[in-house]
């Protein structure tokens, strides 16, 4: 088109001249057809046009005149066709300008008829609608428009349409014809000829980077607008105190609790500072708070009790600091929680716990008195029927003062188990890690019950697997109590057939072995109702058992914690008239110094001689123990002196040092044992070995025992032989009693490896 234009501009001076060129020929012909006809009428009528000169110069004037008027018109005519054709030429120029700057112009321009078809538009509409300008000419404007905004666009201009309002500027989205959307914004131009509206001229810009820009704004000032109310709304229903001072201490944000809980406005609060409304020496500590928290740059964390209109509550108050993105401190914030309530429950945990601690003082000072008034009686009875089960007695002397030691030991299991329990449960109970015979253990076990299986004759068999190493490194002693437990158990309920004694190999740990236990039995059995309760405590298979069997109840649930402190785990299996087994296993490490232990012995006449020149001081306030102590010592040839309470072995002490050995009995009259220990250790600075001997074995006396400056701690009643070896050790001196050949250990030399044998 623009060519075109060109070309017409080109060839308008060419038809001007072409125009001049035929005025000229016009005027020319017409002036020479006048004068052919002048010279046609001389020719013809001379005489005539003589006598009529007149006339024909009237004519000739005539024609002279038309011609001027000719020359006249045709130059006006010249004029007026020069003027339309420069008029031209300009609208020519306007239309080329026009067209250029809608085919340059950054927006899409277009024209539509009344009906909104669309009647021209730029070339640029390809860039932002995809469809090329011939697409789109007769194509109607709302073919672009989104669907889910067209309604709203067509009301638009139906109203710019009734209404007649000239302008008008809308923005929506087009799709374009990839199905891409873009928001664009339209400046409409209603065009009219004569009052008449004849259409619509629209200029088309693409906004959809600023509509994404615009949506990205209303979006974050909407999530602003949510978390702001989001905050007010925490900070309107929490009952916690919230506010937020700057760092001149003028408040700037208080929440709704905090006007409550002091009485005070809104309005009296912000821009105040706590001067304003508090007493000035309680202003003066908020200001010092606030001065730390912006000092150092840390939260503070105190208990305050503050005067509210619900009388004095208690609060727990946090000042943190407020930090902007560049890390620079602009306020203080704080927020103080009622923990009224908790204070006030914390008092009363306060005071429950003083109370259960003084509970369980009075538990422990029970069951030492009783553990202490039982077991000393119990000490005498134990050990002056041992001492007399030493003499010549008859036949029913010797039966008579064997069902004295055998009731004495039934009556210190029930104590023992009842002090054990107390131990369990306060998780208290301490396990040992000591080198042990395994055999030694089995050996007492059958120490323990033979006279009872002879009795009633049924035989105690005992099986040890041969790939066991008889040297074992753990706790003999609570091995023996759940032994001990479980034959007496099945020897209760037992009463033909035979107890067997198991230890089997079960698997190899880093640093030993696990064994496994079984004690079974060929008794009564239990019944399935009973088996899974056979473990609780104070549990027995029936009210007829305990009344039949006796006992506790608390055997079986001691063996059972006894198992698990040492990492293993007790089950049983059981069959009404056939008998019972009990199945537990234990891990033991293997000794890595092998010594060669040696065995028990349990008749008093085996240590005679043991002791023999050995000075003992024996403090203890009980006559009849202090008969059986001393028969005990002097026995082994031992010399004893026998002070009536600690007050009176330590003047002995000063008077006569040359002691070899005390034994110390803790509860006494005047002074007791751990007082008197500390000052021979103390004020005396004596290194005289000390047996601590206890009647009441409560959790932590034998550290306490320790820390007293004491060697070893033994319980009452105690047995012979276990007293001798602990003198013997302190004193230097090896216990050893040969083993007969066809009982002889199978243990390794001294100091050599001992591996397992598999």
């Amino acid at each position: 088109m623009i060519q075109h234009l060109k070309l017409k501009k080109i060839r308008l001076p060419l038809i001007k001249g072409l125009r001049c060129k035929v005025i000229g020929l016009f005027l020319f012909a017409v002036i020479s057809m006048s004068l052919t006809g002048y010279l046609i009428m001389i020719t013809n009528h001379g005489e005539t046009i003589i006598a009529n000169r007149g006339v024909i110069y009237l004519l000739m004037g005539g024609d002279c005149l038309i011609f001027g008027l000719i020359i006249l018109l045709l130059n006006r005519l010249n004029k007026d066709i020069i003027l339309r054709e420069d008029a031209e030429d300009k609208l020519l120029q306007s239309e080329f300008k026009y067209r250029n700057l809608v085919e340059n112009a950054a927006a899409v321009i277009y024209s539509a008829d009344i009906l909104g078809n669309i009647n021209f538009v730029s070339d640029k509409v390809i860039q932002l609608t995809g469809y090329p300008s011939a697409e789109l000419i007769g194509m109607h404007f709302s073919a672009l428009v989104d669907p889910a905004g067209l309604d709203r666009v067509a009301r638009h201009y139906k109203d710019q349409l009734q209404t007649g309002t000239a302008e008008t500027t809308l923005i929506f989205p087009i799709i374009t014809k990839h199905g891409e959307q873009k928001w664009v914004e339209q400046f409409v131009i209603l065009l009219t000829e004569k009052s008449k509206k004849i259409g619509f001229q629209c200029i088309v810009k693409e906004i959809s980077e600023q509509k994404l820009m615009q949506q990205e704004l209303e979006a974050s000032e909407f999530r602003l607008k949510e978390n702001q109310l989001w905050l007010q709304s925490i900070l309107d229903n929490t009952t916690s105190l919230i506010y937020i001072k700057d760092l001149s201490g003028r408040y700037m944000l208080v929440n709704r609790r905090f006007t409550e809980v002091l009485n005070i406005d809104h309005d009296k609060v912000i821009n105040k500072t706590d001067y304003d409304f508090n007493p000035i020496e309680l202003a003066d500590h908020y200001k010092l708070m606030d001065q730390k928290v912006i000092r150092t740059r840390k939260s503070v964390e105190i208990e305050e009790w503050i005067d509210t209109v619900e009388g004095e509550r208690n609060f727990l108050l946090i000042k943190f600091p407020l930090l902007d993105e560049e890390g620079n401190i602009f306020g203080i914030s704080g927020i103080a929680t009622d923990i009224t309530e908790r204070a006030h429950y914390q008092q009363e945990l306060i005071q429950a716990t003083k109370d259960a601690e003084e509970a369980k003082k009075m538990q422990e000072q029970f069951l030492a008195n009783m553990s202490h008034e039982i077991r000393t009686p119990m000490n005498g009875i134990q050990g002056m029927t041992n001492l007399l089960l030493e003499t010549s007695l008859t036949h029913e002397q010797n039966e008579y003062a064997k069902i004295i030691r055998r009731s004495s030991n039934n009556l210190l299991v029930i104590i023992n188990d009842i002090l054990d329990f107390s131990k369990i449960k306060a998780g208290k109970l301490v396990i040992e890690k000591i080198d042990f015979s395994l055999k030694d253990v089995l050996e007492n076990v059958k120490d323990v019950f033979g006279h009872r299986m002879e009795k009633k004759e049924l035989d105690l068999l005992v099986e040890i697997d041969p790939e066991i190493p008889d040297l074992l490194r753990g706790d003999p002693y609570r091995l023996n109590q759940v032994l001990v437990n479980l034959v007496g158990n099945a020897l209760k309920f037992t009463d033909k057939g035979h107890v067997r004694i198991s230890v089997k190999f079960k698997a190899a740990t880093a640093t030993g072995a696990i064994l496994h236990f079984s004690v079974a039995d060929t008794g009564i059995g239990i019944s399935k109702d009973n088996l899974p309760h056979i473990f609780d405590s104070f549990s027995q298979a029936g009210v007829d058992i305990a009344r039949r069997y006796g006992g506790t109840g608390l055997g079986l649930a001691i063996c059972q914690q006894l198992v698990r402190i040492q990492n293993g785990q007790i089950t049983v299996t059981s069959e009404p008239g056939k008998g019972s087994s009990f199945d537990f296993g234990i891990p033991y490490d293997f000794c890595e110094d092998v010594r060669q232990l040696q065995k028990a012995v349990t008749n008093i006449d085996d240590y005679a001689g043991l002791l023999t020149g050995k000075r003992f001081l024996v403090a203890e306030d009980n006559e009849v123990n202090q008969t059986l102590i001393e028969h005990v010592l002097r026995k082994a040839g031992g010399i004893v002196r026998i002070a009536g309470n600690g007050q009176e072995a330590v003047d002995e002490l000063k008077a006569n040092p040359d002691y070899d050995l005390i034994i110390m009995d803790l509860q006494m009259p005047v002074m007791g044992g751990y007082a008197a220990s500390r000052v021979i250790r103390g004020e005396m600075k004596m290194g005289i070995p000390i047996i601590a001997m206890t009647a009441t074995a409560l959790i932590g006396e034998q550290q306490r025992c320790q820390e007293a400056g004491m060697n070893e701690y033994m319980t009452k009643p105690f047995e012979f032989h276990d007293l001798y070896r602990c003198i013997a050790a302190l004193l230097g001196k090896i216990i050893q009693r040969p083993v007969p050949p066809e009982k002889s250990l199978d243990i390794p030399p001294l100091n050599m490896p001992l591996k397992r044998m598999l």
